[in-house]
């Protein structure tokens, strides 16, 4: 995958820049108070869309989690000061997230997801795959999933992983799905 600032991709044009075009647009969270200033608008060229943007400080927003409108970037992953997603951004582009950064629950079991993951994955960091296992987790308890066998569910985990985290590999980050979806079952009986 591809990511690449807009003003840099050449020739590339935004279907309706007048509505698309965000640089320069203010940049507010889910109550309207002020966050920053819309600098760059990062394209994914496999896909040939947007994918992200990128604030005046270099904080980095996932395109999904935004909204436009007046003029006015909405960020809808950030509220006031208590940000629900942390979002880093690597220099190869990959983004990592982690949601609810502050959940008690889930916390309770970032050791075992740790242990899983050297056993499983034996190279890399565990924060690579955090997003992955805190996905499974946290959609086991949804209610469309609370009853249903993870080879029941993987295909729509997948779509939804794929929803959820476009610039990941689900394939890559299935076993820490899996885990994570199953680890949360067991917790819940």
């Amino acid at each position: 995958m591809s990511r690449i600032a807009l003003s840099d991709t050449g020739d590339w044009k935004l279907e309706f820049p007048d509505d698309q075009d965000v640089r320069g647009y203010r940049a507010v969270d889910a109550n309207g108070s002020p966050v920053g200033t819309v600098d760059t608008m990062i394209v994914n060229t496999d896909k040939e869309r947007v994918d992200a943007i990128v604030l005046e400080d270099g904080t980095q927003y996932p395109a999904r989690d935004i909204s436009i409108g007046d003029g006015v970037v909405y960020l809808t992953s950030v509220v006031g000061d208590d940000v629900d997603e942390e979002v880093r951004v690597y220099d190869d582009g990959k983004v990592v997230r982690r949601v609810d950064v502050d959940d008690p629950d889930y916390d309770a079991h970032v050791d075992a997801f740790q242990t899983h993951h050297a056993s499983s994955y034996g190279t890399g960091s565990y924060d690579d795959y955090a997003p992955a296992y805190r996905y499974g987790y946290e959609t086991a308890h949804d209610d469309e999933y609370r009853n249903r066998a993870y080879v029941d569910a993987e295909d729509d985990l997948r779509t939804g992983y794929g929803t959820a985290y476009a610039d990941r590999d689900f394939d890559a980050d299935r076993d820490a799905v899996r885990y994570g979806y199953t680890r949360a079952q067991h917790a819940n009986r």
